[in-house]
Formats: structure tokens, C-alpha cells, sequence
């Protein structure tokens, strides 16, 4: 209790800050993969109330724990995006909690709300915390872990890796980067390894293997595979990656922390690190082994496949990155120096919202706020086409615009836009938020096609295009 009160001037506008973007976004869709993540799998067990694990074959290979969530939530409170946006809420509450403990560890009661700051500005972070995203579930248990761990609490770490197991494949992948995280930090301290861990390894994480083993038996006994379904329409993502696409992994990776406005706390980080490289607290080593450990993790398993790797994935990194630059602060001894670079990095973080590619390099629209006007834009062009009596299925567009707004907004309508194909159909639909229009393809609209309808808002525009 005394913890709680000491906490709350820190935690209650970070708190405050998660209900006023949940209830501001309150009316915006399931984006991106929570289309099928959060809203197909969700309403699969909704309707089907409960009675298999198992989602249709096209739509398999993940675990059932977000999706399940959802319809939970739904058969409590009604299947509305509102409730949708709500029921991610606690977790939200729940991050700001675990950042807090982190922060309070790391750094001292006057650096307290400059480093959470620097941690809830990360763009990413914050995009995802606007949207119906497995992701905030995934760093809300990976940081109890990483907590857990600092107090040594063996019930909680078995609990939360539990449920990381049960939640996507990144969070089994990422059980792996907790036990590491486990096992250096207690070396760190103790020199060895086997005399505390060779007692409760197993107990902490036995458990959350039988259920990641029970699961894919589950699982490969129903469908023959486990993973990636080879004739789905994501299938080709499961495939190794050739030398030439092992490199451009590892260019995507560097460029994901990099990108929308890190490149300034990295770069800091590196410095200060480069400086102080004779004498580095344990605390910054600590921090060095909870940011390294899952960047290292994740990136030496995903860089080997071609499937994308996107901002998101990264998340725990970016709050570690966080928590790294502000206690890197600290060691800079020029007070108007430091709160100079504090000012820099927080400009950079705020910028990263704006940072627009050209039209031909795919963006990471779920990973910024930039996004946001793109669920009204859509509601706009759709009721466009019905003012026109343009049948939807005439008008060929892209991911994620080809889901239905019974997916996308939980409604009644069924109708939904087509693959595009610009061979055979009068009308396309584009907006700079798809990623999936070839080089060919945009120059094909360039040339050989009229805006027939455009809608734009902030940084998302929407265009009709009909053939001329």
C-alpha cells in the first residue's frame, strides 16, 4: 500500500492518459493483422461458444488466448469495437504499473516521470496502445516476467509464461529470451549459475513448456501442421530466407530500431556507452542485458524466414531502449547539456508520427498515430461507392482494406471490396496506407487511370481510381 501511494502522482497521469486514448480511438476498427488476430479468431470462438480451440484452417496457427479474450469480453459487455477498445484497458493500466517498478529501480524518485516519459513516447508503443492489439498483452506479461524476475518471484514468472505461451508465437519465442534474461542477470550478481537456478528453472518454466507442447501436439494432431499452413495465403512467409533475403533482414531490422525518431536514443546510447566504457554500473549492465537479450532473441530466429518483420515486433526492446537512455542521462555531469538532449530525444520521439516514406517504401502504418484518420477516411469512401451504386465487389483493393466492416468494425455488413486486380476491374481502391501495390501497379494507375473520388486527412489519403 505504501508502494501504491508513493506511486500514484507518478502513475495516475500515465493512467489518465491510457483512458483518454482509449476512449479518443473508441469508434476506430480492428487494423492491420488484429483484423485476423483480435476479430476473426474472436468472433470464431464467440459463435461458436467455446467449443473447439481450433479456428477454421485458413485462419489457424496461432494460439487461441487474444481471440479467446475478446469473445469473453464480448459475451460480458456486447460485441462492439467500444468494449473491444476497453477490454485493452488493463493491460494498458497494467504496463504503466510494470514500467513504473522498472523505472523505480533504475532511477532516482526525480528521474522517475522522465524516464517513463521517454518509454510512453516511443511511437510504436503508443500506436499500439491506440488499437485491439495482442501486442499490449504480450509486453504487459513480459515485463511481469522481467519484474518477477528482479524480485525473484518464481509463482509469477511460471504464471505469465504461461500465458505468453498461450498468446502468438513471438511470446513462446520470447519465453526463451526470459529464461536468458533469468540466468545473466543471476550471474550478474552471483557469479555463478547452478546454485540457485539448478532448483527452480524447471519450476519456473517446466510449465510453460508442457502447455507450448501440449498445444502444437493439439494442434499438428487437428491440422497436420504447426507454424505456418503452406497453402494459405501466408504461407510463402514460413519459407528460408536466401543469402540476399537474410541481408535485407538484418538492413529491416536495423532500420525498425531506427525508425520514427529512436535513431536519437540509440545514438546516445552508443556514445554514453563508448564514454563510460571502463566503469559501467551494474544498473546500466542490468538494463543492457533486459534490452539485449529479446533484440537478440527475436533477430536470431526471425532474420532465417522471408516473413515480414515489422515495428511492433520489437516493443519490449523500445522500453528498454527507454529506460537505457534516461539513466545514460544521468552521467551526463552538464545539467543545461543533459536536459538540452532530453529535449532532442523527446522532439525526435514526437516526430516519428510525421515521418512520411515516398510513396514506393512501405510503411509501418500500424506502428505510428499516423494512421489514425484512415478508419474515418474508409467509412467516408465506402459510403462514397453506395452514393455512386458502385457494387463493392467491382472495386479491387488492397490489404487491409479488403476485410469487411463485419470484421473490421464488428457491424452486420458482410460485403466487402476485392482483391485488386487491375486487369479485369473498372474501379481500384488505394490509399498510402496499403503496402501491397507493386511498382508496376502504381505506375499502371498513374498512367491508365482517373481519380475518380479522393479523400485525404492529415498524413492518409484515400483515392478511387476508374480506368480510363
Amino acid at each position: 500500500m505504501k508502494t501504491f501511494k508513493e506511486a500514484l502522482p507518478v502513475v495516475l497521469p500515465f493512467w489518465l492518459l491510457a483512458f483518454l486514448i482509449t476512449w479518443w480511438v473508441r469508434h476506430n476498427g480492428f487494423f492491420w493483422d488484429s483484423i485476423l488476430l483480435g476479430s476473426s479468431y474472436g468472433q470464431w470462438y464467440y459463435h461458436t461458444n467455446f467449443s473447439t480451440p481450433f479456428v477454421p484452417q485458413e485462419i489457424a496457427g496461432y494460439p487461441p488466448l487474444f481471440g479467446m479474450y475478446l469473445a469473453f469480453g464480448w459475451k460480458l459487455f456486447g460485441k462492439t469495437i467500444l468494449v473491444s477498445h476497453f477490454l485493452m484497458l488493463p493491460f494498458l493500466l497494467g504496463i504503466i504499473w510494470q514500467v513504473f517498478l522498472l523505472a523505480k529501480r533504475y532511477l532516482p524518485a526525480p528521474w522517475l516521470l522522465v524516464g517513463m516519459l521517454l518509454v510512453f513516447l516511443d511511437p510504436t508503443l503508443l500506436a499500439q496502445s491506440a488499437q485491439m492489439a495482442p501486442d499490449i498483452l504480450l509486453v504487459f506479461l513480459y515485463l511481469l516476467c522481467v519484474n518477477s524476475i528482479l524480485k525473484n518471484n518464481s509463482w509469477s514468472i511460471a504464471i505469465s509464461l504461461i500465458f505468453l505461451a498461450l498468446l502468438s508465437p513471438r511470446g513462446q519465442i520470447l519465453i526463451g529470451a526470459v529464461a536468458l534474461t533469468d540466468i545473466l542477470i543471476h550471474r550478474l550478481h552471483h557469479q555463478r549459475f547452478f546454485t540457485y537456478h539448478g532448483n527452480t528453472l524447471f519450476r519456473r518454466y517446466l510449465p510453460a513448456g508442457l502447455v507450448i507442447s501440449v498445444w502444437l501436439g493439439l494442434h499438428y494432431a487437428h491440422f497436420g501442421w504447426i507454424g505456418f499452413n503452406r497453402s494459405s495465403d501466408w504461407g510463402t512467409y514460413a519459407a528460408l530466407a536466401s543469402p540476399y533475403e537474410l541481408a535485407r533482414n538484418i538492413g529491416l531490422i536495423i532500420w525498425r530500431l531506427l525508425d520514427f525518431g529512436r535513431v536519437t536514443l540509440w545514438l546516445l546510447v552508443l556514445v554514453l556507452l563508448w564514454h563510460m566504457r571502463k566503469r559501467v554500473p551494474v544498473g546500466i549492465k542490468e538494463l543492457l542485458i533486459l534490452l539485449l537479450v529479446p533484440l537478440l532473441t527475436l533477430g536470431s530466429i526471425l532474420v532465417w524466414f522471408t516473413n515480414p518483420i515489422a515495428h511492433r515486433y520489437w516493443l519490449v526492446v523500445y522500453v528498454f531502449l527507454g529506460f537505457l537512455s534516461a539513466r545514460l542521462l544521468l552521467e551526463v555531469k552538464s545539467t543545461a547539456l543533459r536536459w538540452s538532449v532530453l529535449a532532442l530525444m523527446v522532439v525526435s520521439l514526437v516526430s516519428g508520427h510525421f515521418w512520411i516514406y515516398p510513396q514506393r517504401i512501405a510503411k509501418g502504418w500500424d506502428a505510428t498515430m499516423a494512421h489514425l484518420p484512415y478508419y474515418q477516411l474508409r467509412k467516408d469512401m465506402l459510403l462514397y461507392l453506395d452514393q455512386q451504386q458502385i457494387p463493392w465487389q467491382a472495386v479491387g483493393t488492397d490489404f487491409p482494406n479488403v476485410a469487411p466492416p463485419s470484421k473490421t468494425d464488428l457491424s452486420s455488413e458482410a460485403r466487402m471490396l476485392a482483391p485488386k486486380d487491375l486487369a479485369t476491374q473498372s474501379y481500384i481502391l488505394y490509399s498510402n496506407v496499403f503496402n501491397g501495390f507493386t511498382d508496376q501497379e502504381l505506375d499502371a494507375l498513374a498512367s491508365n487511370w482517373t481519380v475518380e473520388k479522393e479523400l485525404r486527412k492529415g498524413q492518409v489519403y484515400m483515392r478511387l481510381y476508374k480506368r480510363k
